[in-house]
This record gives C-alpha cells, structure tokens and sequence, in this order.
C-alpha cells in the first residue's frame, strides 16, 4: 500500500488549529500506484467542473469522467471493503509527554450491503443533520472541528454500530 497527504474533511482543521498544533497531516492509504492513476486523471482535467464543447453541446468533463468510469469501477458483489480512520495526538499533558489515540475500524455491512466507504463517508453526516435538526450543535456556521460536540457524535457512531475506540495516556 501507499500512503499519501489528502485534504478530505479536514480541509478547515489547520486553521483552527494553527499555533496550537505543530504538524497537522491526514493522510489515505490505498493500494500501490492509486495516487499516481488519480494524480493523471486530476492532470488531465477530467474531474473539472468547467464545461467544455464536445460536437456543438457544452458538458463538464467530470460529469463525462462519472459517466464513462463509474461503472467500470464499481464494487461487485463478491467484494467486501473495510476503511480505518487513526486519529493520534502526541504532545505535552501536564508537563509529560502524552498520547491520544481514537480509531474506526469499520467492513462492509452483509445486512445492509452498505460498503465501509458508504459508512463512513455517508453516516456522520447524517449523524450531523440529525444533531442538527435536535438542536444539539450551536447554530451558525462553523467547522465540523468547532460545531459538532464529540461525545453524543460518538454515542451516536456506537449505536449504528461503528467500532470505535479511544485510548489516552502518558508516555
């Protein structure tokens, strides 16, 4: 596998955290040469939103790029994900060195047949809407990081069913 930096949902974190935390990464792993094939298709254009002419009728090339590869690209039935998400803090507690770790570990749903990928990047945004529309979040506009509180966040990963654990100490 290969690991690589990526944006994600995490685009507005280090400038929440800025001055508060010295090296901020997230970073996505997937199988040798994933970044490569992605970093041409991105080169060349094709997730552009800006439409181009093709035979006298404007498209964007992403709606083209969508509608040539996705269904080449799709899972089958016989194939069954799994995604991990590490989140690790290393830093001072009290004057000692210190560690927080908090990991996902979630596969594909048999009984739904929701991949691990739908999970993950589906629910908690559904998760979100309905600690929203309970008046659980504050109001306004602001970063996920800011927004939304992480125990009943986590309380409500737990009761869907997600593995999530979380480990602190001093190292």
């Amino acid at each position: 596998m290969e690991a690589f930096v990526t944006g994600g949902g995490t685009s507005t974190a280090p400038f929440t955290f800025e001055g508060k935390v010295q090296t901020y990464q997230n970073k996505t792993l997937r199988w040798k040469g994933h970044f490569e094939q992605w970093k041409t298709v991105l080169d060349m254009g094709l997730l552009d939103l800006e439409p181009v002419t093709i035979n006298g009728v404007k498209v964007s090339p992403r709606d083209v790029f969508h509608a040539c590869v996705g269904p080449k690209i799709r899972a089958g039935e016989d194939d069954r994900d799994f995604v991990i998400v590490r989140v690790k803090a290393v830093g001072d507690k009290d004057g000692k060195p210190a560690e927080a770790l908090v990991e996902v570990i979630d596969y594909y749903d048999e009984a739904t047949g929701f991949t691990a990928m739908q999970r993950t990047t589906g629910w908690h945004a559904a998760i979100v809407a309905i600690m929203n529309a309970r008046g659980q979040t504050s109001r306004g506009v602001k970063p996920v990081e800011l927004g939304v509180p992480a125990k009943p966040f986590i309380d409500n990963m737990r009761k869907r069913g997600f593995s999530l654990t979380e480990r602190f100490g001093f190292v």
